[in-house]
């Protein structure tokens, strides 16, 4: 039986697992296990309790269920080339019909879905939230499973479906309806949907097929294990290339990023628990740098799932602002970036914005205990500013921080991918 690394009790209570739903379990049980601070926005929500929270609940199956009446009385299912995703990435662009699987509730799309899902889904979810491992392990929730698996075969009849694409395979009904498409031979993708911080031949390889931007990220994930022949290199609409131009660099509004941690561990080879404090020392860090450069006052930008209550309570002084503006307001407005590894290096150069790329390095770790990846250790089309003298060369040669041919064969593609996505799914070119 495979085992994480690391995680003692969960493979002590696990042996009578098989290998399929020893994975699909695992990182809703750590979720139990590790996932508790209130510095996320989920987790914050979850800890409410009384008359707000149960108002919140009921609203949000209304919703829910209006979203259900919607898509089954007004919408009228698709016969052919449908595409069932909930990718980041528009897959539209690529000539397909495409439905929300039933578990996203989006007014902005058309959701697969049925009276008999919608109620396996609400069952499953009820279940997840009692956040019980007994629970998961019961013949009761198996049997639970098994109604899903039943309804989402409907699903990919009633709507045609030729692939399911999803934007990673850790979460658990993404995940478990990979393993129901791959169990009746539908094709499967993980379409990325940012830069990674890791690379192993388990996450993001569950599907038949993973779907990077370009060539840089296929090579990664090929040397750590992933079969060359089930990866894809597709254009993303909005990183697929980058016009040569002169970033701007200067320190009078210096945006930084903060250094978020996944609430839940994110690599499933082995348990890695960043100390929440690394998302304050990080900052302090940050300002050191800033203060020594002659900076007085920066903003502050969050990730979506931090909860902004955790800075305003912690952070000791006036130094940071926290930026609540839209992206791109708030890289509009930017002189400068200033962050760790993040998928933001991108949106910052396509904003015209040099980026500052400090991830500092103790004893060859991140400070949430990992080591730095590609293109992030300044070997790649970004340097990397670990010290004074890095960041203040940097800052002020953004030509030589920042290199776009690199970065442009980074992101480049075989065109002949587009060709096989069509042949998988069975879809036909508009």
């Amino acid at each position: 039986m495979q085992k994480q690394k690391n995680n003692e009790y969960y493979n002590s209570i696990a042996r009578h697992l098989d290998n399929d739903t020893y994975d699909l379990l695992s990182y809703t049980v750590n979720d139990i296990l590790y996932n508790y601070s209130d510095h996320h926005v989920a987790n914050k929500n979850r800890l409410k309790e009384g008359f707000r929270g149960n108002l919140k609940k009921n609203i949000t199956k209304c919703f829910r269920f209006s979203i259900f009446l919607k898509n089954t009385l007004l919408f009228r299912k698709k016969i052919s080339n449908t595409i069932m995703s909930n990718a980041y990435v528009n897959v539209n662009l690529y000539g397909a019909n495409v439905v929300l699987p039933p578990w996203v509730f989006s007014p902005k799309g058309n959701v697969a879905i049925s009276l008999a899902i919608y109620f396996a889904i609400e069952n499953i979810n009820k279940e997840l939230r009692k956040r019980s491992i007994k629970i998961l392990m019961s013949q009761e929730f198996k049997l639970l499973l098994f109604e899903f698996e039943k309804e989402m075969l409907k699903l990919f009849s009633d709507y045609k479906v030729g692939a399911l694409v999803v934007p990673n395979d850790m979460a658990f009904l993404e995940n478990l309806s990979i393993k129901i498409a791959k169990k009746h031979n539908i094709p499967s993708f993980v379409y990325l949907h940012g830069l990674p911080a890791r690379y192993n031949n388990i996450d993001d390889n569950r599907a038949e097929y993973l779907v990077v931007w370009g060539n840089g990220l296929k090579n990664e994930y090929v040397n750590a294990g992933v079969d060359s022949k089930k990866i894809l290199t597709l254009k993303h609409p909005a990183y697929s290339n980058f016009d040569k131009v002169v970033l701007k660099s200067t320190l009078d509004n210096v945006l930084v990023l903060t250094k978020a941690i996944s609430g839940v561990p994110c690599i499933s080879s082995e348990i890695v628990l960043p100390k929440r404090s690394v998302l304050l020392y990080y900052l302090e860090l940050v300002k050191g740098n800033l203060k020594e450069l002659g900076v007085t006052k920066a903003k502050l930008r969050l990730h979506p799932s931090e909860l902004k209550s955790f800075y305003e309570v912690n952070l000791p002084d006036d130094f940071f602002v926290i930026d609540e503006s839209s992206l791109n307001d708030a890289l509009t407005n930017a002189s400068l970036v200033f962050g760790p590894t993040s998928t933001m290096v991108l949106d910052a150069i396509k904003a015209g914005k040099n980026y500052i790329l400090f991830d500092p390095i103790f004893d060859g770790l991140t400070l949430e205990g990992m080591p730095l990846v590609q293109p992030f250790t300044g070997e790649s089309f970004i340097k990397l500013s670990n010290s004074i003298e890095e960041i203040r060369n940097n800052i002020a040669n953004s030509s030589t921080n920042i290199d776009f041919d690199k970065l442009n064969a980074f992101l480049e593609v075989d065109e002949s991918d587009v060709s096989r996505f069509y042949d998988i799914t069975n879809v036909k070119p508009n």
